[in-house]
């Protein structure tokens, strides 16, 4: 069955679920593992309606939220189904613009609000670093980090796709192994973390420069709070916001050396393993990434 066919099937049950008629249907931008639009109904209600394999991942993340009563925006779970086998999450729409159309000179104004809203969701803890059904309970931090290069992964044959320095690669992914055998973890206490704050997962608010919605939590996890807040450095990478920006960032941050450190680690985790992901469809998009991400491996001094 192709995407349109199912996208009638899935608004027919949706009007059923809801007792309502959709009257319009939008497409935005879609992410890599799920896929989402929205409907409007007859009465003016708007809901995003996210369906896919790992579509139902962000409903224990939404549901700790809304438990903790944690004071970040994030999208209503209004109800959940299965499809033709296929998960099913409906969420109210987020009524704000993404920040990727932000203008890019203006990208950086959010930042103290990006991280304020981690800061309130690393408030909830778990004793368990790993992915919050508890399937990866029994690892450390430390063997969840190395796993990415050692299991999660077949680094051999990633590394042989068009768009990849094979051997740029392969070294890095070496060296990685070794530097986070040679890192010392903090095991005691673990929060929650979103792991990809980036600017098609967050809703902005222009008037005052805050984050105004956050959504896609099917990578959400127990680790590293630093683990979260690299991303956020990343995404100053990633858009070219320049060394001011990043001063700000770490002026923001107050990290101790050590902290600065095992944020170094976390973004070369970063760097490498989303190489995997950016060559599995080079879109321009994916080209760019993967060259920025390739000069960074290549600039750094292991």
């Amino acid at each position: 069955m192709d995407t349109v066919q199912f996208q009638e099937k899935l608004v027919a049950r949706f009007e059923m679920e809801f007792n309502t008629s959709v009257v319009s249907i939008q497409t935005p931008p879609q992410g890599m593992s799920s896929s989402v639009f929205f409907v409007k109904t007859a009465d003016g209600a708007e809901y995003a309606i996210k369906y896919g394999v790992n579509a139902m991942k962000d409903v224990p993340a939404l549901n700790l939220i809304s438990k903790n009563h944690i004071d970040i925006s994030v999208p209503q779970l209004l109800g959940t189904f299965l499809l033709e086998d296929v998960p099913v999450i409906i969420l109210e729409k987020v009524q704000f613009p993404l920040l990727e159309s932000v203008l890019q000179e203006e990208m950086s104004k959010y930042v103290p609000s990006m991280i304020e809203n981690l800061r309130k969701l690393h408030s909830i803890k778990s004793v368990f670093p790993g992915q919050l059904d508890g399937s990866s309970s029994k690892k450390t931090w430390k063997e969840i980090m190395l796993n990415i290069f050692t299991d999660k992964f077949d680094w051999d044959k990633i590394a042989c796709r068009e768009g990849l320095d094979k051997n740029l690669v392969l070294m890095s992914v070496q060296k990685m192994r070794e530097k986070i055998n040679d890192t010392v973890f903090e095991d005691t206490e673990y929060s929650l973390l979103h792991t990809d704050f980036n600017q098609r997962n967050l809703f902005v608010n222009p008037e005052n420069h805050e984050i105004a919605g956050i959504i896609d939590w099917e990578e959400a996890m127990y680790g590293d709070p630093i683990y979260d807040f690299m991303r956020v450095h990343l995404f100053l990478l990633h858009f070219n916001l320049g060394e001011q920006a990043v001063r700000e960032y770490y002026d923001l941050m107050h990290f101790t050396p050590e902290e600065k450190k095992l944020e170094d680690v976390y973004l070369l985790v970063y760097v490498i393993q989303h190489l995997a992901w950016y060559s599995e469809e080079l879109t321009e998009f994916n080209m760019g990434r993967i060259k920025l991400h390739q000069d960074y491996l290549r600039a750094y001094e292991w």
